[in-house]
C-alpha cells in the first residue's frame, strides 16, 4: 500500500508535553491492543501493538524490518511519532521513539479522538474493485479504504444502512458486513470477522 512520504516532523503533539526522562526507573510499559499505522517509505500498514512506553512500542507485524529503520507511527489520523526499528523477529518488532513522550496523555488523546469520531479507526486507502452480493443484487463497487472491522466502498447509489453484504475483493479477500451508513455513490461497512495484516495489505495493495 502507498503512502505519502514521511514528513519531516511529528504532528499532533503540540498539546502533549514531551517526557521527561525518568532516571529513577526503568520505562513503564502499558499493556494495549489497538492498531496502529506504521509507514516505511512509500508503503503502509496496520498492525496491532501489545505494550507502549514513553519511549518506545512494540508491534505484531509481517513486515520484514531492519533494525535502524527509519519509521513514522500513526496513533491516529491525527496523531504520530517518528522512530527507528530496534529489533524485529518471529513476527514482532520494537520501535523506538525519536523522543520521549507521554504515553498517558497520548492514550488519553487517542481514546479521545475515537469517542468523538465514527471514523476514529485508522484506514488504509486504497480504489480496489470488487463484487457485492445483497439484496440489492449483485454489484461492481470500489473499495475506497479498509480498516480491521470496516471498509469504505463507492457505489452506483443502490446500498442503504442495515443491508447484509458478501464482499469480494478482486484479489479474493472476502468478508460479510453490514451497511452502516450510505450516501449518493458512498457507504461504510462493518464486518463481521475482522481483516489479518496481511489481508489489509492485500486489498490496499491494488490501486
Amino acid at each position: 500500500m502507498s503512502a505519502d512520504p514521511l514528513p519531516s516532523v511529528e504532528y499532533g503533539l503540540t498539546n502533549l508535553s514531551y517526557a521527561k526522562l525518568d532516571r529513577r526507573s526503568t520505562p513503564r510499559f502499558r499493556t494495549v491492543c489497538f492498531d496502529v499505522k506504521v509507514v516505511r517509505g512509500e508503503n503502509a500498514g496496520l498492525f496491532r501493538a501489545r505494550n507502549i512506553s514513553d519511549t518506545g512500542i512494540k508491534l505484531d507485524t509481517h513486515w520484514q524490518l531492519t533494525a535502524g529503520e527509519r519509521v513514522l507511527v500513526k496513533l491516529s489520523e491525527s496523531l504520530a511519532i517518528h522512530g527507528a526499528v530496534l529489533w524485529s523477529e518471529s513476527g514482532r518488532c520494537g520501535i523506538g521513539f525519536d523522543r520521549p513522550i507521554d504515553c498517558a496523555s497520548l492514550l488519553r488523546a487517542g481514546a479521545e479522538l475515537k469517542r468523538d469520531d465514527r471514523r476514529g479507526a485508522l484506514r488504509l486507502e486504497t480504489m480496489t474493485r470488487a463484487t457485492s452480493y445483497g439484496e440489492n443484487g449483485i454489484r461492481p463497487v470500489r473499495i475506497t479504504d479498509v480498516s480491521p472491522r470496516g471498509m469504505g466502498l463507492a457505489h452506483d447509489g443502490t446500498l442503504a444502512p442495515g443491508m447484509q453484504l458478501k464482499l469480494i475483493a478482486e484479489n479474493g479477500v472476502a468478508r460479510i458486513g453490514a451497511v452502516r451508513w450510505a450516501t449518493a455513490g458512498r457507504a461504510g461497512v462493518r464486518l463481521v470477522e475482522p481483516l489479518s495484516s496481511e489481508e489489509l495489505e492485500r486489498v490496499g495493495e491494488t490501486v
